[in-house]
């Protein structure tokens, strides 16, 4: 599989995307990102642009030159794309281009807290509020058994415990 990323207009990233696609049989497609919102106490979860003014092509064969139309500004780097930015576009396109996926967690499964702040915090899940997307994390700091809520975006769980909603 390669990968190419194109600069474009950014009021035509997804029509260009979806051009390609449509014309070329090939994957392209333009970021987008899934965030909640919260009105009136009713979780909306709403799609925005995530790279705004770039879409990402993929192709099961090389391409010995860029793809040329209104819209596109230039493509990125001299070809596909390679390295650290290989490994990014691969993640978009495990994803499907739409980041945001929500990990359901399952009472008694192990997890890490991702946040940074956490310091990769371990615990153990004990109660879930699906409604609020989130769970209760039990862990032992100072030798006491506490408890927090988390979005269920802040936590990782542990391997082959993981599944997806």
């Amino acid at each position: 599989m390669y990968a190419y990323c194109y600069f474009c207009e950014t009021q035509k990233c997804s029509t260009i995307a979806a051009l390609i696609s449509r014309t070329l049989n090939e994957t392209c497609f333009s970021p987008e990102i899934i965030q909640r919102k919260w009105t009136k106490g009713v979780c909306e979860e709403i799609r925005h642009q995530w790279l705004p003014g770039y879409i990402f092509h993929y192709t099961e064969e090389p391409l010995d030159h860029p793809i040329h139309m209104p819209g596109i500004i230039r493509r990125l780097g001299d070809g596909e794309l390679k390295d650290e930015d290989l490994a990014f576009a691969n993640m978009l396109y495990e994803h499907n281009g739409v980041m945001g996926t929500i990990h359901l967690a399952e009472v008694g499964q192990h997890c890490t807290v991702s946040d940074p702040l956490w310091q990769k915090m371990e615990g153990k899940v004990i109660k879930i509020d699906r409604g609020r997307k989130r769970c209760c994390v039990e862990f032992t700091f100072d030798q006491v058994r506490r408890t927090v809520w988390l979005g269920y975006e802040m936590i990782q769980l542990a391997k082959g415990e993981q599944t997806e909603i």
